[in-house]
């Protein structure tokens, strides 16, 4: 009966111990320190833009459809232009990975042969384009 005994005692020790530390664990992660810590961290500014995105702008006239020699296109300089045709968005489309607005048969077509954003060169797929729909169209 001793051996039940024992093997009693330390079973009860270590679950003893381990409840004590989770219940300290629990009151750090809810104490007001950590909930300081945390958002500290979400209310950091937003990063500037990649420093290989060109600031250039090139004439409206001529497509600024990048090269395949790992170009990016420009961004446009204004927001209601397409950063592939440069000229005014019609059937407006963002690509989620990073964000611009381009017409949607420009931005298909360049993302169905080049598999990355024209602008910010991120990589990415056709399934991530998505329709914007205004109150304007």
């Amino acid at each position: 009966m001793s051996q039940a005994a024992r093997g009693a005692a330390v079973s009860l020790s270590s679950s003893l111990s381990l409840g004590v530390f989770f219940l300290q664990f629990l009151e750090w992660w809810y104490s007001s320190d950590n909930q300081s810590t945390a958002k500290s961290l979400t209310s950091l500014p937003a990063p500037p833009p990649p420093l290989h995105l060109r600031r250039e702008r090139s004439g409206r006239d001529s497509p600024v459809v990048p090269a395949d020699r790992g170009e990016e296109a420009p961004p446009p300089a204004d927001s209601r232009d397409c950063p592939l045709c440069r000229g005014l968005r019609s059937n407006a489309t963002v690509l989620s990975t990073s964000g611009f607005v381009f017409c949607y048969r420009c931005v298909y077509t360049y993302v169905k042969a080049n598999r990355r954003c024209p602008v910010t060169g991120y990589p990415t797929e056709p399934q991530h384009l998505i329709k914007i729909y205004s109150p304007e169209s």
